[in-house]
């Protein structure tokens, strides 16, 4: 990994950068005590000293198409679909011969650009104080850091309402501005859910690209559904103020495409977008080979919950209704969250303890379905294409990007949002038909292994779509 730490200070000769880098890691080593100088510090010796004249200034002769990659709200490691999808396409971008750079905002007080891991490839965190904690001086950061790499083509992503800062920063080269949910159109909480004092679900069916007076009041009445980033973060946009409407739909417009994981988003992005490419999330498929085989005698059916059981959109309180209702006429099944244990309580559930990346594939291979109850309409549903990835078959609800990962009766079932009667069935069908479930499982792993790995989405999808903007220019 090459990581850059940039705090804004003028250009300097690659030596005299070279010496302050040297001098600064030698420092950082006698006191690092504070957040930011551990910060710098884990990401300067992720990869020994910092060449940032190497990583900014492409060789004369390179004929290698370089991308950029600009993000506000940018974690590693991260459990966000989105962040993921963002790191892994740095990463397999550059694996594919790009020359890429990842340019994130560093900003303590709300706790992003922290890195506890290297990433594996070209990053440059753009520190920011309080004082430069606005629109106009984060724009003016990122944009004179894009100039320095002088990308072929941007993608701007890990920004909700605050993307049009950054479209407005990289203006100067082709971009493209990435939805991993839907942020921007759901000013909220980017799923456009809604719940009554009753604890009734509601799914708001507008956008604020079209119907921005709605969205406005909506926030305004429902501010209390996100939580303090989301608000945090329409303040810093300028969301509540009259031109940002305005501004929104012209970043859209004067991008190269915009970059959707679901046909829904993309039909709700067309009338102010001049492209849309419908490009799902990428996934590596080496996390998915060679996993333990369940061994021993199949004495119960192992259902699991990967999520979070604390963050109701999950859904975990619709899965548990549905087991509990279950357990009343048979007891051949276990249900297994992904959690530490809680105040809760069944004698179908067993917690399997929070699981990484690297270690949720191993445990959905000693599973034998995966439900996915969200009452969220989430754009893709990773936990539907990981459990395809492991060969298991998928109960999921049928609402957002998952009627679109998950093929009903061919790679998995689907039930109406929130119904545990329903997913009742669903468990049912499938506990007294193995080899059906086994056949779905199958056809998952054959879809995943189509569509899903990062090897197909870049010769699908990002290889053509650079191609293209090479040729155009």
């Amino acid at each position: 990994m090459s990581a850059n730490i940039s705090d804004g200070s003028s250009h300097r000769s690659h030596e005299d950068l070279l010496l302050t880098e040297t001098v600064f890691a030698k420092t950082l080593d006698r006191h690092s005590n504070t957040p930011s100088d551990r910060l710098n510090q884990r990401l300067l010796m992720a990869d020994g000293l910092l060449k940032a004249m190497d990583l900014i200034t492409p060789a004369a002769d390179s004929r290698r198409q370089r991308i950029a990659i600009v993000s506000l709200l940018f974690n590693w490691p991260s459990t966000g679909g989105g962040i993921v999808h963002t790191a892994e396409l740095a990463h397999f971008l550059s694996a594919a011969g790009y020359e890429v750079c990842h340019f994130f905002a560093v900003y303590e007080p709300w706790s992003i650009g922290s890195i506890r891991e290297p990433l594996p490839y070209n990053a440059c965190g753009l520190i920011f104080t309080d004082d430069s904690w606005n629109r106009d001086a984060i724009e003016a950061r990122f944009r004179e850091a894009i100039r320095g790499f002088a990308p072929d083509a941007t993608i701007v992503t890990d920004s909700w309402n605050s993307k049009a800062i950054l479209a407005r920063a990289v203006s100067e080269f082709p971009y493209y501005i990435r939805l991993a949910a839907m942020e921007c159109l759901c000013p909220l909480n980017n799923v456009r859910l809604l719940v009554d004092g009753g604890g009734r679900i509601h799914q708001c069916r507008k956008s604020q690209l079209s119907t921005r007076n709605a969205c406005l009041n909506c926030v305004e009445q429902n501010a209390g559904l996100s939580g303090q980033l989301h608000s945090d973060e329409r303040q810093l946009a300028g969301f509540s103020e009259p031109e940002f409407g305005v501004e929104l739909q012209s970043v859209f417009a004067d991008a190269a495409g915009i970059l959707v994981v679901n046909p829904l988003i993309g039909a709700l992005c067309e009338p102010y977008a001049r492209d849309v490419h419908v490009i799902p999330s990428g996934f590596d498929r080496r996390r998915f080979e060679n996993l333990p085989e369940r061994r021993g005698p199949r004495l119960k059916t192992r259902i699991l919950f990967a999520g979070l059981i604390s963050e109701f959109m999950k859904g975990f309180h619709v899965i548990f209704e549905a087991c509990a209702e279950l357990w009343v006429e048979r007891n051949d099944f276990e249900l297994v969250a992904t959690a530490d244990p809680v105040d809760r309580s069944a004698p179908f559930l067993t917690f399997a303890g929070w699981k990484s990346q690297e270690d949720l594939p191993g445990l959905m291979a000693t599973c034998d379905l995966v439900v996915v109850p969200t009452v969220a309409q989430e754009a893709l549903g990773r936990t539907a294409v990981e459990a395809m990835g492991a060969s298991k078959p998928v109960v999921a609800s049928r609402i957002g990007g998952l009627p679109f990962t998950v093929v009903e009766g061919v790679t998995g079932l689907l039930f109406e949002p929130g119904n545990a009667q329903e997913l009742c069935l669903c468990l049912k069908q499938l506990l007294d038909d193995p080899r059906l479930a086994e056949s779905l499982g199958r056809n998952g792993r054959e879809r995943f292994l189509a569509f899903h790995t990062w090897d197909q989405i870049l010769e699908s999808h990002y290889r053509p779509l650079f191609s293209a903007l090479r040729s155009a220019q």
